[in-house]
């Protein structure tokens, strides 16, 4: 007589999936698991002062590069594109206050949460000084866009006569407005603030005074006026600029003239 005996084996290699790559540095399954994080490694230092208008940053990864990815921004701009990109340059920066933050994923999608970031301040105008906010402005054919005429670290100001001259062919005037409240940089004392525009086809002259403040003349950093342009649709892609011609002076409450160490253009790039 013969006596069969059947064993049966469990088998699961088929029907289950392999396990994880455990030497995977992305894998959130690996017990090393890092999460993606973006290192600035040149550039203005946090909360640092520069002295220039163009500044760049490099920065860097945690894993090889060929599994990240970074994105980036300068203040309350649009997040750039996802790239393999690790450095960036912006130049004409306004005065004042600035924040860059970059984020890195890795390319299974998982994404730093937090931005690193760094706050620096941009003084790159010695004053007394006459510029543009912003100092560069980024235009398409048809639009319209505004500049601030800003007095930079004024002294013994109380009037000046500013000549601004553009190229009609690519921009017409659409408007001139003078701060007549708080806004404006000479009524900071007090005061009476008088004024006269005139406007020709290739600039704008403006004559702008205070009376009666206390103390009579200001000192400091604030904005005359703002300036709106539209940009003609036959205007090409080039960048021009909007300039304070040397016709332009800044005076004391006595009429007299005082120290303009730098009349700053305004860039216009036309896309």
């Amino acid at each position: 007589m013969f006596f069969a005996i059947f064993v049966f084996i469990g088998c699961n290699i088929i029907t289950e999936p392999a396990p994880p790559e455990r030497a995977n540095p992305i894998d959130p399954a690996n017990p090393n698991f890092q999460q993606p994080r973006a290192e600035i490694v040149s550039g203005p230092g946090d909360n640092s002062t520069v002295t220039t208008h163009t500044v760049t940053f490099q920065w860097r990864g945690n894993q090889a590069d060929s599994l990240m990815l970074f994105s980036f921004k300068l203040d309350n701009q649009n997040w750039s594109n996802w790239s393999q990109n690790k450095t960036v340059t912006y130049e004409y920066l306004d005065e004042g206050s600035h924040t860059f933050y970059v984020k890195a994923k890795y390319i299974n999608n998982i994404e730093q949460q937090t931005p690193t970031t760094v706050k620096f301040n941009v003084d790159a105008v010695k004053g007394p000084s006459l510029m543009f906010v912003p100092r560069k402005s980024v235009v398409e054919k048809g639009s319209i866009f505004e500049v601030k005429i800003f007095a930079e670290e004024a002294a013994n100001f109380a009037g000046a006569k500013i000549v601004i001259s553009y190229d009609f062919n690519l921009f017409d005037l659409d408007n001139v407005e003078i701060y007549k409240d708080t806004t404006s940089i000479l009524l900071k004392n007090g005061g009476t603030l008088i004024d006269f525009v005139e406007t020709r086809a290739d600039r704008v002259i403006i004559n702008v005074a205070v009376a009666g403040g206390n103390p009579s003349n200001v000192n400091g950093t604030g904005a005359i006026g703002n300036l709106r342009f539209k940009v003609k649709s036959s205007a090409p892609t080039q960048i021009t600029n909007l300039v304070f011609t040397n016709e332009t002076v800044m005076r004391d409450s006595d009429n007299n003239t005082v120290q303009i160490k730098e009349l700053v253009p305004g860039i216009v790039e036309i896309k």
